[in-house]
């Protein structure tokens, strides 16, 4: 009871000097604040803001980048090569890439191994790959042909096509694809044979084809930049044989011949 009394006796003095907020100390300090008016609100944490601003653009442009590209949803995922060597074709296949100072010539083995034969080619398409090498046709006026050792990335030839009496280009797609209610199918486009058939973001698809010398294999180009074998009878879902960097590659197989000569 007695300290009842004095604690209340304190609070109903606010000049008294005796009571405990009266003291020294924290409690002192805070006390003289108060009478002087209250603390200002702490500002803005800047430091913090800026990388905040920065993560949420960044995700921003992720988000729209994905609804460019497959609406959101990822592309089919598949297994490499690599993982999965067998079943696997008795030829490689070469592809060229675009790059500053001309055309960049690249191959990949049945195993998945990949190598940069070499870059700066004038040539831009591959048109075949011969015992002579890998040909790359060169646009122009006269449409011509660079002969590319596999090995040694050297130029060891020139094909013109006036001289050859042959019309050079890049081979005929051999695959059609179709989708249907989130569903792609891809097929041959000689026999109709069903190649592939999976779900898919709309966006998704397969931009090129390839039939193999041998008739038994597809090489395959899709809009994730990435070149696709299967077999020409469907009877194994589709393998990541190598990433490109590029959707719109046209791959060429080993062992491909020359297209032949214009009928007179």
């Amino acid at each position: 009871m007695n300290d009842d009394a004095n604690r209340s006796s304190s609070s109903g003095s606010p000049t008294s000097s005796g009571g405990p907020m009266s003291s020294g100390g924290a409690g002192g300090t805070r006390e003289g604040s108060s009478a002087s008016g209250p603390p200002s609100p702490p500002g803005p944490d800047s430091s913090r803001s800026v990388p905040a601003l920065v993560a949420a653009a960044l995700l921003v442009v992720a988000v729209v980048v994905l609804v460019l590209l497959f609406g959101v949803a990822r592309p089919p995922q598949l297994t490499t090569v690599q993982e999965a060597p067998a079943p696997s074709p008795g030829a490689s296949v070469a592809w060229s890439q675009w790059e500053a100072g001309g055309s960049c010539l690249h191959t990949v083995d049945p195993q998945g191994a990949r190598t940069e034969v070499g870059c700066g080619y004038e040539g831009q398409d591959l048109v075949a790959w011969t015992d002579e090498g890998i040909v790359l046709l060169v646009w122009g006026p006269r449409s011509a042909g660079e002969i590319i050792d596999p090995d040694t990335g050297e130029v060891v030839g020139r094909i013109d096509a006036e001289a050859e009496d042959r019309r050079l280009g890049p081979q005929v797609g051999a695959v059609r694809s179709r989708y249907l209610d989130g569903t792609l199918t891809v097929t041959l486009a000689d026999s109709g044979v069903e190649l592939w058939q999976v779900e898919a973001p709309e966006n998704y698809d397969v931009n090129e084809g390839v039939l193999s010398p041998d008739g038994a294999w597809v090489a395959m180009v899709d809009r994730s930049e990435r070149l696709l074998l299967v077999p020409a009878d469907g009877s194994v879902e589709p393998r990541v044989w190598a990433e490109v960097g590029d959707g719109w590659v046209r791959p060429v197989w080993e062992g491909s011949a020359l297209p032949a000569p214009e009928e007179p």
